[in-house]
Formats: structure tokens, sequence, C-alpha cells
């Protein structure tokens, strides 16, 4: 199957395709920070009322960021026809295998959602390979700790101070931190050395907390309680009654202030030759 390539003026329709494709759809909004972004714009190829893949690229590392089947066209071949388009654009642009699932900075969800049986016999049958398992957290807003305090919203004036933070420590994840100053996303703590912790939320997915960050000399102190906290406190004053740690590293700090374990995620990953 042949695949004409689609634009930002697409994502209006992909997102109606999302709605009935995928268990977890993102709104129009994340799609269009998802796939449009001017550092990291994704690929789009499909037929926004059948199925569509979209596909971003780091280095030599593919990434498949957004695969959906429309249920009524499935079992016809239109998956792996979608796929194999992604992996022939991925290819052309010098990536060396693809990957889907963990593509930060703008991801939208950390893997394949494990509930999503149809995507992960697909991709299991194109011979992609389980790399990495993830997982969110859930927490209940209404039963938070007390606010502890001695936290603060970052405003665009530490876009800065965040940058080289995260530069120095948490690269990764420098990108997100970075919006999610400018979104108005960020609560930090400080120390007297600057910068102690971070807790971003509804960077790339609202109700979606991440990342969560402290300054390594300083790591299994507490240091990150009161950035999370307090990020937390504010989704829930800002009318959320839920929250989702999304990707999830160490359990036990979330575990302490009432997490319980959530969503899994699996990765796949291919070469491409």
């Amino acid at each position: 199957m042949d695949f004409p390539a689609l634009g930002p003026d697409s994502i209006p329709a992909i997102a109606t395709l999302g709605a009935r494709a995928v268990l977890d759809p993102p709104s129009e909004a994340e799609l269009r920070a998802a796939l449009a972004a001017s550092d990291q714009p994704a690929t789009i190829r499909g037929d926004s009322t059948r199925g569509v893949v979209a596909t971003v690229i780091l280095g030599q590392r593919g990434y498949v960021r957004f695969l959906a089947v429309d249920p009524r066209h499935r079992g016809a071949g239109l998956g792996r026809a979608l796929l194999g388009a992604a992996e022939n654009d991925l290819r052309a642009a010098g990536a060396t295998s693809v990957t889907i699932g963990a593509d930060a900075p703008y991801y939208l969800w950390p893997g394949i959602d494990a509930r999503e049986l149809a995507t992960v016999c697909l991709v299991e049958r194109l011979k992609y390979e389980r790399v990495e398992v993830n997982f969110n957290m859930d927490i209940d807003l209404h039963h938070l700790p007390d606010d502890p305090g001695g936290w603060r919203v970052a405003t665009t004036n530490d876009r800065t101070e965040v940058d080289e933070w995260a530069t120095n420590h948490w690269e990764w994840w420098r990108a997100e931190m970075v919006r999610a100053v400018h979104q108005g996303g960020l609560v930090l703590a400080e120390d007297s050395n600057g910068i102690a912790a971070v807790c971003a939320y509804g960077v790339n997915r609202a109700g979606l907390v991440g990342p969560v960050a402290v300054r390594p000399d300083l790591m299994g102190k507490r240091f990150g309680v009161a950035p999370l906290l307090g990020a937390l406190h504010r989704m829930r004053a800002a009318g959320l009654t839920e929250a989702e740690i999304a990707w999830v590293g160490p359990v036990v700090p979330y575990a302490r202030i009432g997490a319980t374990l959530g969503r899994t995620f699996l990765v796949y990953r291919k070469p491409l030759r």
C-alpha cells in the first residue's frame, strides 16, 4: 500500500481517529504538540479515516510516536503496511533501528499500553523485540499528604537556570523540563546551591506527572518530596481528581505518598537493515 504524507492540517482528523482506535486517546492539542513540534516534527503517513502512523528520529534511532488503525479496518494488513511505511521513512532518514515507546521528549505513552493486545501482537509478528517494560503509578488527589511547602513554581526567568541544571544532571529530560517552565507546570525546590529538585506536570498529556528529578548529590534524601507534593496539590486545586506519575523509575518515593501501581507499557525495538 502507498500512503501519502500528511501535514499538520490533518491532526484534527487524526485525533478523531485516535478516539476510535486507542484506549487512551490524546487530545487534538496533545497530538499537535507531539507531532508538530518545531524542533522534532513527525513524519505522518496514512489515511486519517482508516489508519495513521507517525515517526520521529533522534540521532540514528527512529521511533514510532503514534499508530492508530480504526477497528473497522483491522485484519486486512493495514497496520502491517503502515509500520512498513514507517520503517522505510526512518531508514531513508538514516535510522539504524526503530523503537515503539520511550520516545522523549514529546512521547504520548512510554510504550505500547499492555491492554492494546492487537498492537502488541502486530509488532511481535513483525519481529520487533520487547526490550523494556515501563509503568505508571496512580494517585488519588483527594487523599494527598499535607503540602509541606518549601517549593515554588518556576517562571520564565528561571528558564536558563533550569536548562543548565537539566543539561548538567538530567539531559534526557531537559527539553521537557524547559517546556514545563513555559507552560507554568514546573515546581522546584532550592537550597544554597541552587535547584535541588523539580517536578513537572501536564507537559505532554494532561494529568501526567513527570519528569521528577533530584540533584544527584541529594538523591535518597527526600528532597524530591516537596516539589512532587506541590505539583500534586496544584493539580488538585485546578480541579483534577486523579493523576498518573508517568514512566516511573524508583517506586518507593511515590508509594510513600499513597501512589499505587498502574498501567504497564511495553517497549519494542527492531534493527533497520
